[in-house]
């Protein structure tokens, strides 16, 4: 009797240690199934993958022609908007971009608006940033481009810190190849 009380004792214990530490059991039990402890990590969850980089990421470079936007000058408007010949802040320039993956916007232009530093976001397929000039010379603007094909399409509107000139311009970003 002692002897059966002292194996049924021993039973639980065998149990509890096949099931904690995967031990074998004894060779007259029948096999138990493997516990989650058992089974190795790499074949319990895959490797997770790597996030694919969002359209937007990477560098954008275009051009831009700056042009007289047209003001309607009527009673009460400022005086110098019809002044204003449209010669100077006109003509050409570029944009150079960089967005993260996240979507914000760093970058530079110079030309006919100043020389700006650019900085914004993109949001789904559409890119929003601001032209902030590095000098009293330059105008202050906003960019808004929507996605074509793999780049982006939009305007500028700009002016100076005063108003008095105000112009747009087209601009297409092209993707830079890495």
């Amino acid at each position: 009797m002692s002897r059966l009380l002292g194996r049924s004792r021993a039973w639980p214990l065998v149990g509890v240690c096949a099931a904690l530490f995967a031990c074998k059991a004894p060779a007259h039990d029948a096999p138990l199934a493997p516990s989650a402890a058992a089974v190795p990590a790499s074949a319990s969850a895959a490797a997770p993958l790597a996030k694919a980089k969002p359209w937007f990421a990477g560098g954008f470079a275009g051009q831009y022609e700056a042009k007289q936007q047209p003001v309607d000058v009527k009673v009460g408007a400022v005086r110098e908007w019809k002044s204003d010949d449209g010669t100077q802040s006109s003509g050409p320039g570029k944009l150079t971009l960089q967005i993260a993956d996240d979507g914000l916007v760093d970058g530079d232009s110079e030309g006919a608006l100043g020389a700006s530093h650019v900085s914004g976001k993109v949001e789904e397929d559409t890119l929003r940033a601001q032209l902030s000039p590095n000098d009293e010379t330059g105008l202050r603007g906003v960019l808004v481009a929507s996605r074509d094909g793999d780049g982006f399409k939009g305007s500028i509107e700009a002016s100076t810190g005063d108003s008095l000139r105000v112009r747009q311009a087209t601009v297409e970003l092209k993707k830079q190849a890495n």
